[in-house]
């Protein structure tokens, strides 16, 4: 049988959160009822206090109460707006977690707690402090309890915002090991060793508590980039790659900045590379058949510029193993980030642009040598057809002509000299003196 100290504690047990419940003068609404109901159980031990245990879902629950989050040891101080931190250089941070972004991010997704990233964190309070009580971070008047907040300032164990920045985007490489070794040698990590401290990381780019997928939608990897490059993204804005992406964000052809300079192992212009390599690059999409034809381009824009002075002068050097050329490549004419259609007044390869252009290289350009550009058109008989019968002269008579007269040539000089020869050993021989040494003898 039961002893009657064991009903007792049951009795406290149950009575004890109700009363401090009414008290406090919190009311449950139903949905915060069904959730206790559906979570909290009780484990009664023979002997001691009560115990009560909360089970945590896998994934953050989207709610404006903070005792009702995944997370709710966290918080219960961190959903706090007015929770603050401050360093050793008296500057200081918000420490206030929205649980709305804290759910919808891909680390709530994938299940992931406050713990997976804040590793050190491994009891509360997170310093020698007290434990912190009800009214130290909610107002005690005006009715409800968690309805409003108080101003709460704790001291961060960091010198300053960066370094502790820096110190939790650390936590990044226990799952993103590949990400974090892509990046050792790419723009950033150079500016970074360098010692400019400011040159972004993970958590600059990703966030930390609102990490979305990469991509979604593809303009948030512009607004990203826009954070550090402003002249940049203005730029871009209003190139045709720019405006295309805004008009049409889910649109995948479109390339954004990571389609040029890469996603983790960004790359920029001071690589030696960068300027024949951009070749390559531009030649993904413009030289993709299949991908141009849904938009009305023709690959010709870019295989006229190989077959042409600047685009073999380019290749020949790659070939050979040199770095770069100092011969104009697609961005030398058409813009880096401000790259407009060519109907475009204000593209530089506009007709009316042309000379102005041409002079970054020949500065003795005049009016007329631009003339000589067939725009990226390729030789035919419908647009061009006084090239295109020089052309197709020069290509199947003229060329094999001159090779075949010389092969003939080659031959039939060949041939005399071996007769010649043949002829001048049968003369020797005819005219040689019989030799009058006897052998018999």
């Amino acid at each position: 049988m039961l002893s009657k100290s064991f009903f007792r504690t049951l009795t406290a047990s149950l009575l004890l959160p109700a009363g401090i419940l009414i008290w406090s003068g919190w009311q449950a609404t139903p949905a915060q009822a069904n959730a206790l109901s559906d979570t909290a159980t009780m484990s009664i031990p023979l002997t001691g206090t009560v115990i009560p245990t909360v089970e945590m879902t896998p994934t953050p629950v989207v709610s404006d109460s903070p005792h009702d989050d995944a997370d709710s040891n966290c918080m219960m101080c961190h959903a706090n707006p007015n929770f603050y931190g401050t360093f050793e250089d008296n500057d200081s941070v918000s420490l206030y977690v929205s649980s709305g972004d804290l759910s919808a991010s891909v680390h709530a997704e994938g299940g992931l707690k406050c713990v997976a990233c804040h590793t050190n964190i491994n009891r509360y309070p997170h310093t020698e402090k007290k434990q912190l009580t009800c009214t130290e971070c909610h107002s005690d008047s005006g009715g409800q309890m968690g309805t409003r907040f108080v101003s709460l300032v704790v001291e961060l164990p960091y010198p300053d915002k960066r370094t502790m920045v820096l110190d939790i985007n650390d936590k990044c490489r226990t799952c993103h090991q590949e990400e974090f070794k892509s990046t050792d040698e790419s723009a950033h990590k150079k500016v970074f060793k360098s010692g400019n401290m400011s040159a972004p990381v993970c958590v600059d780019c990703h966030g930390g508590h609102n990490t979305k997928k990469p991509g979604t939608p593809r303009t948030n990897i512009v607004d990203i980039c826009a954070k550090c490059h402003e002249t940049v993204n203005t730029s871009f804005s209003v190139s045709v790659h720019g405006e295309t992406l805004l008009h049409d964000p889910t649109n995948p052809d479109v390339p954004t900045c990571i389609s040029c300079h890469g996603v983790h192992s960004v790359r920029g212009p001071r690589q030696i590379t960068f300027r024949g390599d951009s070749i390559v690059i531009c030649g993904e999409c413009h030289g993709n058949k299949e991908l141009m034809a849904k938009y009305g381009i023709s690959t010709d824009v870019f295989d006229t510029y190989l077959n042409d002075y600047h685009g073999r002068t380019v290749s020949l050097y790659q070939e050979a193993g040199k770095t770069s050329s100092n011969k104009a490549t697609c961005f030398d004419c058409h813009g880096v980030h401000n790259i407009r259609r060519p109907t475009d007044s204000l593209s530089s390869v506009y007709p009316a642009n042309l000379q102005h252009t041409c002079q970054q290289c020949h500065t003795d350009a005049t009016i007329r040598f631009p003339q000589a550009w067939l725009s990226h058109v390729g030789i035919g008989w419908e647009k061009t057809p006084v090239l295109y019968v020089i052309k197709s002269v020069y290509v199947w008579m003229l060329i094999p002509g001159t090779i075949g007269a010389f092969v003939i040539y080659i031959f039939l000089d060949a041939r005399r000299r071996r007769l010649d020869k043949r002829k001048f050993v049968l003369e020797a021989l005819a005219n040689e003196e019989p030799d009058d040494y006897d052998f018999e003898k």
